[in-house]
């Protein structure tokens, strides 16, 4: 029996140069997981977002931060001080043999010292060259420095996270400098696509706060569809047309549950109604109810269908609490009830739909002496692949193959610089 070719990878001819750090990280793993070479470029002795926890078995190291693996898949790795003059000269031969430069320093910053998008491509016109910055390289905030925290507040969404008689709360994780690092990645991409249709190449202006405000997704509709601002309602939803809590307690952990009527919440009280009563659990305030006539307008202005509606979500989350995120799920699914189980890591990782689909990929951890589960292909394609290919470089782990076998150094010459600290 014939076996099929194995997949090749999108990106396998192009090279990346990463100048990145840790607000710019993912756009370089999302290229070098489809297959593009991407070098790393750190400065000697490693990069501070080494220092980033948490760490493989809570040991704190340079080469043990669970942040710089999981960001830092498919990369080679090299050490290099460009702010010196070998350095620079080193890093734009490496510019001359790549196709896209990508960086997250402050605006201005390289362009101080000869290696900006202009002078970069004026030595290679065809370069793609993209900038990742917390406000992008134009207008009058360029120059503000942003935190994960400050740009989760300046794109929206400490106005809306949290109880709404208390003080507003974060997404816990970092997430703003991971979706600009994807959006970049598809920008880049763009950018590739004209090049090799034109021989042009161009810089690409990733701003994160604009990312971010995008993330938003119904919020910023809400002034121009409901002539207001959505509001911050902790577990609540709050959506213009009623108050329930959106979050309720099951038996092994959370779920979201949207209590509305209408033609969009009619068919989840049914469903739910019907699953209640075959338990003998429906109680009679929700017997009998047309729910699509369920006028949750009316919530705004009367304290009465607010009370109702409170007793109805009451109602629902203590039947819920009896049953197993996997129950909800299961009856969700095949019975149209808008409710979901809020999955925590283990949750995903044993989830049968990921596991069905190959989706978390073990990779080698030789100096770990050990192998360590990752999130694996995020697109299946009929004739490529996608997904992290390799750990994370060790500290100039790549840099004999780049500087010699790349740029044709000799070891010697490798040796010397490191000795006084450009690589």
């Amino acid at each position: 029996m014939a076996t099929a070719p194995p997949k090749d990878y999108l990106l396998t001819p192009y090279r990346v140069l990463d100048l990145t750090g840790e607000t710019g990280f993912m756009c370089g793993k999302v290229l070098g997981d489809l297959g593009a070479e991407v070098i790393l470029v750190e400065p000697p002795g490693g990069h501070p977002a080494r220092s980033i926890g948490p760490f493989y078995r809570d040991e704190p190291h340079p080469e043990k931060s669970l942040f710089w693996f999981a960001f830092n898949t498919s990369k080679k790795g090299i050490t290099l001080d460009f702010t010196r003059t070998e350095g620079r000269q080193l890093l734009c031969e490496l510019v001359d043999r790549s196709d896209i430069v990508i960086e997250s320093f402050a605006p201005g910053y390289l362009d101080a010292l000869g290696l900006g998008y202009a002078a970069l491509s004026a030595r290679k016109p065809d370069l793609i060259f993209t900038s990742i910055a917390p406000y992008g390289q134009t207008g009058p905030r360029k120059d503000w420095k942003g935190t994960d925290l400050t740009l989760q507040a300046r794109c929206g969404f400490q106005y809306l996270l949290g109880d709404p008689d208390r003080a507003p709360v974060r997404i816990s994780v970092p997430t703003i400098a991971a979706k600009a690092g994807v959006e970049a990645a598809s920008a880049t991409l763009f950018a590739l696509f004209h090049r090799n249709n034109t021989g042009e190449g161009q810089q690409v202006d990733v701003s994160i706060q604009a990312v971010g405000v995008w993330q938003m997704m119904n919020a910023t509709s809400f002034p121009i569809h409901h002539g207001t601002n959505q509001r911050r309602a902790g577990d609540r939803y709050n959506a213009g047309f009623g108050n329930a809590r959106a979050i309720l307690p099951c038996a092994d952990g959370y779920v979201t549950f949207f209590t509305a009527g209408g033609h969009m919440g009619a068919p989840t009280l049914y469903a739910v109604s019907r699953w209640m009563e075959s338990e003998g659990k429906l109680p009679p305030l929700m017997r009998g109810k047309k729910w699509e006539e369920w006028d949750l307008a009316r919530l705004a202005t009367d304290p009465q269908a607010q009370q109702e509606m409170d007793e109805v979500n009451e109602a629902i989350a203590t039947f819920l609490a009896t049953k197993t995120k996997w129950e909800i799920f299961e009856r969700a699914f095949t019975e149209r009830i808008l409710a979901a189980p809020v999955n925590n890591v283990r949750d995903l990782v044993e989830h049968p739909q990921p596991t069905a689909r190959g989706f978390f990929r073990p990779l080698a951890h030789p100096e770990l002496g050990t192998e360590i589960l990752y999130p694996g292909h995020w697109a299946l394609m009929n004739h490529a692949q996608a997904g992290p290919r390799f750990r994370a470089p060790r500290i100039g782990e790549h840099n004999e193959e780049v500087y010699c076998h790349l740029l044709g150094y000799t070891k010697a010459q490798v040796q010397e610089w490191q000795q006084r600290g450009i690589v």
